[in-house]
């Protein structure tokens, strides 16, 4: 049972076999018998269907996605063969026939450990599997891109819209519920997945002054008070304030994949310290973009990046004010938001085409607020394609 308003946008069944296909022949290569698929945005990526359950993919044969919740729907949605979760018993059973013996894998990352413990009885061996799915899920096929490109093309509507939505006397909270507004409008689902389940971002974080500096348990540089003490950076109930700045950070999405898109803003009069940061901030991105090529290894392009910036003189807060600070220029995004790969010290990867990251460097200068910019970008055959080209000035905005 599928609607007919969902049918444009499910999954081609030719992706979805190509993708396994793929996993498969790594699962050969590594002397996998079979994989455990939990996860939400991998047995999305592989079978085409969230609902509730576990897909299970052998080396050498089709995969079966047990589902649990909605069994109709997932029948409708998925590109694989589906049946109705049998019971942990059950499954069992069927995965020690699969298995004959041979080696079991599923991401360690993301598993419960609960069903690693029960999975555990089989007496078999158990390998982690999340490396090789995050490495295939990192190369974007044209169906994945082409979902992207709509999110990325929301963020330009939006941050060409964003100056004409600002009043005085307007908190952080009001602006960020007009933006968040406009977001569904152009068709954000109002949902943000990440893997790490230490975070749970919003789709938005609007920050203005030093609340740009509070600090966050998220993994990024851009802090934000929230409207509660739970929040990790969020709008809060700070009042917009001239002679300031506004960072709007925006994950928009669309079909279940995301871009993200950071710009910044003068509320009033453009300050000299300010404008300095942003501009070094722009010199940094541009560095960035011309070293993300095919191949390049990801250690290498922080490194030479982030020894370009220190010659210059860092600006305040650079990557982060205080504890906030972090040691990465970008990330990956597509179904999640923090995905393979990252722009990082210590980063054991090269880049490859079609590959999709987030890249932001940004400056947080106390007194003042923050500035900087964060573009989505796609690996091409020769360098960067900037798909949320929303221009990189620090606008100043009437206040």
């Amino acid at each position: 049972m599928i609607t007919e308003n969902h049918l444009p946008y499910l999954v081609p069944r030719d992706i979805l076999q190509q993708r396994i296909r793929t996993f498969q022949d790594v699962m050969q290569r590594e002397g996998i018998r079979l994989a455990w698929i939990d996860h939400l945005a991998d047995r999305l990526y592989y079978s085409g269907s969230a609902q509730n359950g576990v897909l299970l993919i052998p080396s050498h044969e089709a995969p079966v996605f047990f589902v649990k919740k909605s069994l109709s729907r997932a029948a409708g949605e998925a590109g694989v063969d589906v049946e109705p979760y049998p019971g942990r018993k059950a499954l069992l059973k069927r995965i020690s026939q699969w298995l004959d013996g041979g080696v079991l894998a599923l991401a360690m990352d993301a598993t419960p450990a609960a069903v690693y413990a029960w999975l555990k009885s089989l007496d078999t061996e158990i390998r982690d599997a999340a490396f090789f799915i995050r490495m295939q899920r990192a190369v974007k096929d044209a169906w994945e891109l082409e979902q992207i490109r709509r999110a990325a093309h929301q963020a330009v509507v939006l941050m060409q819209e964003l100056p004409d939505l600002v009043r005085p006397s307007m908190t952080e909270w009001s602006l960020s519920i007009q933006i968040e507004s406009r977001m569904r409008e152009l068709g954000h689902s109002g949902t943000i997945r990440v893997r790490n389940r230490a975070s749970d971002p919003g789709m938005l974080n609007l920050v203005s002054g030093d609340s740009a500096l509070y600090p966050t348990s998220f993994d990024g540089c851009v802090g934000g008070e929230g409207l509660f003490p739970f929040s990790s950076a969020a709008a809060g109930r700070r009042e917009l304030r001239a002679g300031e700045t506004l960072m709007v950070d925006a994950v928009t999405g669309w079909n279940g994949y995301f871009a993200d898109t950071t710009r910044s803003f003068a509320l009033g009069t453009v300050k000299e310290e300010a404008l300095a940061a942003h501009d070094f901030c722009k010199e940094v991105l541009s560095d960035l973009e011309s070293l993300m090529k095919p191949g390049a290894d990801l250690s290498e392009i922080f490194e030479t990046a982030q020894k370009n910036a220190e010659s210059r003189g860092l600006p305040p807060g650079f990557m982060g004010h205080g504890e906030n600070r972090v040691r990465f220029f970008g990330h990956g995004i597509g179904l999640e938001l923090d995905e393979y790969p990252v722009i990082a010290s210590g980063m054991p990867m090269r880049l490859a085409p079609d590959m999709v990251l987030a890249v932001e460097p940004k400056a947080f200068i106390a007194g003042v607020g923050a500035v900087g910019l964060e573009n989505t970008y796609r690996i091409t055959e020769s360098g960067v394609e900037n798909l949320t080209p929303a221009g990189d000035a620090l606008k100043s905005i009437s206040f």
